[in-house]
């Protein structure tokens, strides 16, 4: 394992695909196929998911901010596009936000018009009723807790392929069609590795509003509605657009029907998202 995996899809320039939590770059494939005549898409893990070494101490943006700089750096990339999606999203938006200078556009899939719940029930089922307390165990013993929950958690073993039913489950919860480019994700997770731990617990504590509130970045954000999918979801979702629409942000609102993967639903604008990253082209064709 090295501090940073990525696939690389593309050439141009250089565009950064980074995943929700639980996921491998793979998610960004499909996205990274249709730009890749365009851009050089960077399918990235996230630091202690998939094959990406984690960082070793509690997180604050600054180091989410610190850890994607240190991958421009080191491929010498400059200023460079990012989409990102849930838990990538804050990462990329953290990034974004303390470096805005090496972000050229920012593509939030579902991501930073909304808090992370406090209880995450939904998120990470019963086990989202600990969060709390492992949380305040967390800033209290920092990486002593992270040892010993590691120790329990994170496993050598292969991960396994996603069942008929649980693929079915998932697109129903989610609101997708059931289609083969999901499947293959769905197939190979990113295993949770040491690190990861620091990952969530920084992504928890996150004030992701307020770092959407000071975004200097023109940015382009699809949100997923969950009109007829979750009425409370579609409420809060509602609300947080409405609250963030009022501060005068560089941010392109793109409202989509479904939930909360916006980039696998079949009406999601790639030639939108193509023309937003190349604002030079198309003014000329205007």
């Amino acid at each position: 394992m090295g501090r940073y995996y990525a696939e690389v899809i593309g050439s141009g320039s250089p565009v950064l695909f980074l995943p929700a939590g639980g996921f491998t770059g793979e998610e960004g494939r499909s996205l990274a196929e249709s730009l890749r005549n365009d851009f050089e898409v960077h399918l990235l893990d996230l630091p202690g998911f998939g094959r990406s070494e984690g960082i070793e101490q509690i997180v604050s943006s600054e180091q989410l901010a610190d850890w994607i700089y240190g991958y421009v750096v080191t491929h010498r990339l400059g200023p460079v596009h990012v989409i990102a999606h849930s838990l990538g999203g804050a990462v990329g938006l953290a990034f974004a936000t303390h470096y805005p200078e090496q972000v050229e556009r920012l593509v939030l899939l579902d991501q930073g018009h909304k808090a992370f719940p406090r209880v995450p029930l939904k998120e990470y089922g019963v086990f989202g009723l600990t969060v709390p307390l492992l949380s305040g165990l967390y800033r209290l013993m920092g990486p002593r807790i992270i040892e010993r929950m590691e120790r329990k958690i994170v496993s050598d073993e292969p991960t396994q392929s996603i069942s008929d039913e649980r693929f079915q489950t998932f697109c129903a919860k989610t609101g997708l069609s059931e289609r083969d480019e999901i499947r293959r994700v769905l197939d190979a997770p990113a295993k949770l590795g040491r690190g990861g731990l620091n990952l969530l617990f920084g992504f928890y504590h996150l004030d992701v509003p307020q770092l959407m509130r000071t975004l200097q970045v023109p940015t382009l954000l699809f949100y997923g509605d969950f009109v007829g999918l979750d009425d409370k979801e579609a409420r809060l979702t509602g609300a947080a657009i409405s609250n963030l629409q009022r501060h005068e942000l560089p941010i392109t609102y793109i409202q989509m029907t479904g939930g909360h993967f916006v980039h696998w639903n079949p009406a999601f604008p790639i030639e939108q998202v193509r023309q937003f990253l190349q604002p030079e082209k198309a003014s000329g064709l205007s």
